[in-house]
């Protein structure tokens, strides 16, 4: 009777050991689903709160493109966007990207254009400087910051400047 007893007594005890080793690994798990849940929702929450609109008129493309003067052959892309999103951007080349036509451009000015600052707040307009090597007929001008992201399409011949 002894023998059944103590049988019992070690299948209880492995059955304690599997269940701790078991739950450890699945209390583990939760907490790393619960990390990745939560630093998905706030790179969620900062792409809501980011969105921008290029509010330049894109009949005026003479007032937004500037050609080269002499050898130079860099023309410069001038545009208004609005930070229509509820966070505030950093008003810095680092934080904007630009493409021309699917090509990156480098922006080269960020300036607020209501008031000297470095915060692009909510509700505020920035003029965006873009520089690239060529402009001709229809052009795409995409606009991407922090995950938002605008496009103008403008004609723009040199010849009728």
């Amino acid at each position: 009777m002894s023998s059944v007893s103590a049988a019992h007594l070690i299948m209880f005890i492995g059955s304690l050991v599997i269940a701790s080793a078991v739950a450890g690994t699945v209390i583990m798990e939760v907490g790393n689903v619960s990390d990745s849940i939560e630093m998905r929702g706030s790179s969620v929450a900062e792409g809501i709160e980011t969105d921008i609109a290029i509010i330049s008129d894109e009949s005026q493309a003479d007032a937004m493109v500037t050609a080269p003067e002499g050898d130079d052959d860099v023309y410069e892309i001038t545009v208004l966007v609005k930070n229509i999103g509820s966070g505030d951007i950093p008003a810095q080349q680092s934080a904007v990207d630009a493409l021309v036509d699917g090509t990156y451009s480098p922006v080269t000015n960020v300036e607020r254009i209501d008031y000297d600052s470095n915060t692009w707040d909510a509700g505020a307009v920035v003029e965006l400087t873009i520089e690239t090597h060529q402009v001709s007929g229809d052009t795409d001008v995409a606009v991407l910051v922090t995950g938002s992201e605008d496009t103008i399409t403008f004609y723009w011949d040199e010849e009728d400047d």
